[in-house]
């Protein structure tokens, strides 16, 4: 049976004993600047890095945020990139709250990073952050000289809804015909938002995502009327995986989505597409961002960091 880590019991004690109300009593606004503050006092010290830039870049509905990193000792001009798309349900997060993690990553994978600032629900219900998810690939993809890589070396990456979005847009990709991305990077992702699987039963309630954060978040993103079996919203609905990049899948051992990952990994797999699944038993959805206090989520970033920097060595 499962233990859950001391860490992890600590963590989810500390906020049960906050204080603090829970972000599906909230409106989205006050949701997001407690969960900025959580994720303030949750993520590392921020690594150096040898520069990061901000910049923007053509959406859809208007200007995307992004923020360029650039590993430190890296000694060519032009290097391979994982675009990073972050967690927080498709309401919340912002490109400060994963600045932490990107850092790292970057630093261990040798790669450039460039995090996006993709628009949220509810005032950006689906398919908002798809299309911005999209074109901020495509963009990258048609430009890669200007962002100092190249368009056969494009990685994408993300947790949780950041996972959904990376996975997402590798099938859209495939499906249309365009160029995708080398290498994916799904970090707990959610890939199955209408069915109930048996860690979303069991892990529903006291393990930080719960049933009713969950429910809060997808009737902003996905409001009634909006089928959640669309592959968009649910990409493990999609009937053909053959194809798709090679991936990296981690989930936690407590997270209500870690079933739904692991069967995504597993239809990859079963698809004939080279996956490295690897599943951290005792912790708890958002580790691999609560790097302050959950050490296992450092070690995996650098996992992540690792699988990325092995992934372009063959390349």
């Amino acid at each position: 049976m499962m233990k859950l880590d001391d860490e992890a019991a600590m963590v989810l004690d500390l906020m049960k004993k906050s204080g603090r109300p829970t972000l599906e009593t909230m409106d989205a606004k006050s949701a997001r600047a407690q969960a900025d503050g959580l994720a303030e006092k949750g993520e590392i010290d921020a690594p150096e890095v040898a520069r990061v830039i901000d910049g923007t870049l053509p959406g859809p509905k208007g200007a995307i945020g992004y923020r360029r990193y650039w590993p430190l000792g890296a000694a060519a001009k032009v290097l391979p990139t994982l675009i990073y798309y972050h967690g927080g349900g498709f309401v919340i997060g912002t490109l400060e709250t994963h600045d932490s993690t990107c850092r790292r990553m970057c630093n261990v994978s040798g790669i450039q990073v460039i995090a996006i600032d993709y628009r949220l629900a509810p005032e950006h219900p689906f398919p908002g952050p798809v299309d911005d998810a999209l074109a901020a690939f495509n963009h990258i993809a048609a430009h890669a000289a200007q962002f100092d890589t190249q368009a056969d070396k494009l990685a994408v990456g993300g947790d949780s809804a950041g996972g959904n979005l990376a996975a997402v847009i590798c099938q859209v990709q495939k499906q249309s015909g365009r160029q995708m991305p080398s290498f994916q990077l799904l970090i707990y992702p959610a890939t199955d938002n209408h069915t109930e699987s048996a860690s979303r039963r069991e892990l529903g309630d006291g393990y930080f995502l719960t049933t009713a954060l969950m429910k809060w978040f997808f009737d902003h993103y996905a409001p009634k009327g909006i089928d959640r079996t669309d592959p968009r919203i649910s990409p493990l609905f999609t009937k053909d995986l053959a194809g798709l990049p090679p991936a990296f899948v981690l989930t936690a051992g407590f997270d209500p989505l870690r079933d739904e990952g692991k069967a995504y990994a597993d239809r990859l797999m079963q698809a004939g597409i080279k996956v490295t699944y690897t599943n951290y038993p005792g912790t708890i959805h958002g580790f691999f961002s609560l790097t302050r206090f959950l050490k296992q989520g450092l070690r995996a970033n650098d996992e992540a960091g690792y699988a990325l920097k092995l992934h372009f060595s063959q390349g």
